[in-house]
């Protein structure tokens, strides 16, 4: 009997190696597919949840909804506000709305400010008026996307402002 491989028994092994290795192959790729994935909704997620959020401290500090610039329904909102006001004024307003694609803020008298980044591709903007009794409330819906995915996001703020 002789010692040694046979050509047959080297292919077998062959064959496993490669089934092995394309096999943790493809798993690596799978999670870093995945990895990357969950990295991109993170960070959408997490940039409409700032912008989101500077919106809504600015709503609860406002006096009052500008209304000719802020019919219900619409990718604008006006508010007028007492804080940052300019020397010799009693109020200001503050704008929120589309810049192309991204969410912008406007203050009275300076140039208008990016809430979320370029990456970031907002689809839709809309702010609708809702009153209930003596409180006003603003209903906000932003619709946005980054590489391949997608994420609509609605809040309702009320204004706080007391006399």
């Amino acid at each position: 009997m002789k010692k040694g491989f046979t050509m047959v028994e080297m292919i077998i092994y062959i064959a496993a190696l490669v089934l092995l290795v394309g096999t943790v192959i493809s798993l690596l790729v799978w999670v870093v597919r995945a990895s990357n994935q969950v990295h991109v909704r993170n960070e959408l997620v997490a940039g409409i949840e700032h912008a989101l959020s500077l919106m809504a401290n600015e709503i609860r500090e406002a006096e009052s909804v500008y209304t000719p610039t802020s019919v219900s329904g619409t990718s604008q909102l006006s508010l007028q506000t007492s804080n940052n006001v300019p020397a010799l004024e009693t109020s200001t307003y503050v704008d929120f709305f589309l810049c192309e694609t991204r969410l912008c803020i406007k203050r009275e008298f300076q140039a208008p400010q990016a809430l979320t980044s370029e990456k970031i591709q907002i689809q839709n903007l809309e702010f609708t008026q809702v009153q209930t009794g003596s409180a006003a409330s603003v209903y906000i819906t932003v619709e946005a996307s980054y590489l391949d995915a997608s994420q609509t996001v609605q809040a309702t703020v009320s204004l706080r402002f007391y006399e």
